[in-house]
């Protein structure tokens, strides 16, 4: 059942904290350890006053409201199994360009930095199954839940997506991510680099013996990926981007809605992206560039008039 709520008031229980360890491997294949804090909770909203953090689980969206139902019931039963105080926040992007990852997390981050403090990038398909998959802060930089040899579809070395945490102080150092990667595919490849280049140490789960059974990926595959590259979009996103970032997301909120889904709460925002069409137009669909390329060449045109 869905239904929109107006305001959701629940109970803060503050409790003494109890401490484990667990091992983790970060990206040079060293082993470290994270603390994970352990609180009597409330059902819905976890306040863990000891320790203060609180997570945002961040998931660019578009008309994938089927997965949505599943994700939120899931992952708010495995967070608060894990006694991780968070909220869900869908950005939905409602415009007429092509799909921009980048970008939505980017927002979901400047619409959420004001009552969490680190995020997780997570995509709505990928849902974590082991409950050894730490969600807790992630203290000595990036921790990448869903790792290469954990993940169902991607297991190269340098791969960074599908679950990633990012303390907030953390994100805006690196300028959040491109938006300049519209279409699928990249960005996190971008946001690999961004991370070596600023000396974020990236972490990842070790002793997790569940393989492939580790996620369900509950991708359609009736949904194709957009992985057309316009234009000169191909030479233009090969290196790093040190122009575009959270700090220059361009966007406006069209409305957000406050949603229960079972057991799960989650903040839908939708959004219209704007983008500069001399810069990335790239950013159009396919059937857009036709009347692009028509506007192109009566500008060229004119400027050839104005000169004689």
């Amino acid at each position: 059942m869905l239904t929109i709520i107006g305001s959701c008031f629940l109970a803060l229980y503050p409790i003494p904290e109890q401490k484990n360890t667990t091992n983790v491997k970060d990206d040079q294949g060293e082993n470290v350890v994270r603390e994970e804090t352990k609180n009597v909770i409330n059902k819905h909203e976890y306040e863990s006053r000891a320790n203060g953090h609180k997570l945002a689980v961040l998931v660019p969206f578009r008309d994938r409201f089927e997965e949505l139902m599943d994700f939120v019931p899931h992952m708010t039963k495995f967070l608060n199994a894990q006694k991780v105080r968070h909220k869900i926040f869908a950005i939905n992007q409602i415009d007429n360009y092509r799909f921009n990852r980048a970008s939505l997390i980017n927002i979901g981050f400047l619409e959420s930095k004001s009552e969490c403090d680190y995020i997780a990038m997570h995509d709505v398909d990928l849902l974590p199954l082991n409950s050894a998959l730490n969600y807790s802060y992630p203290e000595n930089g990036a921790f990448h839940v869903a790792a290469p040899e954990l993940h169902p579809l991607y297991h190269y070395k340098k791969f960074v997506g599908g679950i990633l945490l990012v303390k907030g102080s953390d994100f805006e150092k690196l300028n959040g991510l491109s938006n300049k990667y519209w279409g699928w595919g990249l960005e996190d490849d971008e946001f690999f680099v961004r991370m070596k280049k600023l000396g974020i140490k990236i972490t990842r789960p070790v002793g997790i013996t569940t393989g492939n059974q580790t996620f369900k990926h509950v991708h359609d595959r009736r949904r194709t990926r957009d992985k057309s590259r316009f234009f000169d979009q191909k030479e233009k996103t090969r290196r790093l981007d040190k122009i575009t970032g959270v700090n220059s997301v361009d966007y406006t909120v069209d409305s957000k809605h406050e949603l229960t889904i079972d057991d799960g709460y989650v903040t839908v925002i939708n959004v219209k992206l704007k983008c500069d069409l001399n810069f990335t137009p790239w950013c159009l669909v396919k059937e857009d560039h036709e009347v692009y390329l028509k506007l192109i060449e009566n500008q060229a045109n004119k400027n050839k008039i104005k000169k004689k």
